[in-house]
């Protein structure tokens, strides 16, 4: 069959090479995000972005993923898998949770473009994001005791969760979504300015 005529993401199954491809990418969008994480966390208010800064260099790999394998829950794989390594961190149920609820929104998305519209995967990507960001500050909202307990355990300052609570209660969480949001829209333009030519050539327009 012509490449040209076959479709993207429905009709093609994931091959093994896809799994390995799928795999390293995963793991290096995880390692980016936990990096850039743990260097926000330099100041309450970084810290508070941390996944809208994670956004950008994330959304350079995950674009690219979706040039290597615009393949059907290609995704929600990954987001699966980065949600099992969140918890097996001890990032909590919930942090782990977003990641999977996040990769199925980006899923869907990117599947009403048949994974070849650049706007589809990027606002898709963009949500994605948008709910791990919630889901990085439920648990202080919800599972306070078990954040202290975590944060104690790593060295954390008491008064230096305090501040990050109250910064990130209340309306905040919509400014850090909204943030993050951008973040991922801006990491997605970098990824298309980067690999031009391969987005030309997946005939992701």
């Amino acid at each position: 069959m012509n490449d040209q005529k076959r479709t993207v993401g429905t009709s093609d199954k994931m091959k093994a090479k896809d799994f390995i491809t799928l795999g390293i990418f995963t793991v290096l969008f995880f390692a980016v995000y936990m990096v850039c994480v743990f260097a926000s966390a330099v100041t309450v208010v970084t810290y508070a972005f941390c996944s809208a800064i994670a956004a950008i260099p994330g959304g350079i790999i995950y674009m690219f993923m979706l040039v290597k394998i615009p393949k059907a829950w290609s995704i929600l794989l990954s987001g699966v898998v980065i949600g099992l390594l969140e918890f097996l961190c001890g990032a909590g149920w919930i942090v782990a949770l977003s990641f999977i609820l996040g990769a199925l929104v980006a899923e869907l998305t990117s599947k009403t473009g048949k994974y070849k519209s650049f706007w589809k995967n990027t606002v898709g990507y963009a949500l994605y994001m948008c709910v791990v960001s919630v889901g990085t500050f439920l648990p202080m909202i919800m599972m306070t005791d078990y954040i202290d307990s975590m944060t104690a355990s790593n060295g954390v300052e008491a008064a230096y969760m305090e501040r990050v609570y109250n910064l990130v209660s209340g309306p905040m969480m919509i400014v850090i979504a909204i943030v993050t949001f951008i973040g991922g829209v801006l990491g997605a333009l970098l990824a298309k300015a980067l690999f031009k030519k391969h987005f030309q050539k997946a005939g992701i327009v």
